[in-house]
């Protein structure tokens, strides 16, 4: 049996939640609620439990904090009403961000995102990508984060840059994050376009500005629109000499 602690602040969220994985994941047990960041703490290495649905902003110790600081290792699930927290959230290894108010059938959804870490594997990669048939590259990206679904052109992309287990996507408009390797990206995309300029960052060159020549004869990108200069590992300079 899979057991399940809570971790939320108000009362009323936390029956809800409650109510909601009560009705959705009735084979799983709620083991523990937390109203606040220091309980969860100390209940999450006390009990064990093997999926954590926390709270972002619970007094003095958000959920990220208790993540970072909790010696057992859950899988978890961040529940907020603020979306800014998503990337910290993905980095810290959250399997999910429901963002409230979130609806049933996003509950499910969510669930059955735990439910496939007991199973064959993450999922992730097929529910981020769009679908790709024979020599065809990636035409769009799908990012879900809480319950909003963005869809990127691929063509808005400047660049990919590894990020620990995952990959920042930028644009003109937003940093997205993916959890997937550089390695599998790369693969699925156009050569024309998109070149590896380092072991950890892939460029759109369509939105290369210029290349300039530093000290110690390094090389560094400028991406259109972007101040911070990327830099040209050794490895990867031939192609733009």
């Amino acid at each position: 049996m899979i057991t399940i602690l809570i971790a939320e602040d108000e009362e009323i969220l936390r029956v809800t939640l409650r109510n909601k994985l009560m009705v959705n994941w009735p084979e799983a047990k709620i083991i523990a609620e937390a109203e606040n960041g220091t309980e969860a703490l100390a209940l999450i290495d006390e009990l064990k439990p093997d999926v954590a649905f926390l709270d972002i902003k619970m007094g003095s110790l958000s959920g990220i904090d208790v993540i970072q600081a909790v010696t057992h290792q859950c899988h978890v699930i961040f529940v907020t009403a603020y979306d800014k927290y998503a990337i910290q959230a993905f980095e810290a290894g959250a399997v999910d961000y429901l963002l409230k108010p979130y609806t049933n059938q996003r509950m499910k959804n969510c669930i059955e995102r735990v439910k496939s870490k007991f199973g064959s594997g993450p999922l992730e990669l097929p529910k981020l990508l769009t679908n790709i048939s024979g020599n065809q590259y990636i035409k769009k990206l799908k990012i879900e984060i809480g319950n909003k679904l963005w869809f990127i052109d691929i063509r808005d992309v400047i660049y990919f840059k590894a990020s620990g287990r995952y990959i920042t996507i930028v644009t003109k408009d937003r940093e997205s994050l993916m959890k997937v390797p550089l390695k599998t990206i790369i693969k699925q995309l156009d050569p024309d376009t998109f070149r590896q300029i380092h072991r950890g960052t892939i460029i759109n060159t369509d939105e290369l500005d210029y290349i300039k020549n530093t000290e110690h004869e390094k090389i560094q990108a400028y991406m259109k629109g972007i101040q911070t200069p990327l830099n040209v590992s050794r490895n990867f300079s031939n192609q733009f000499k």
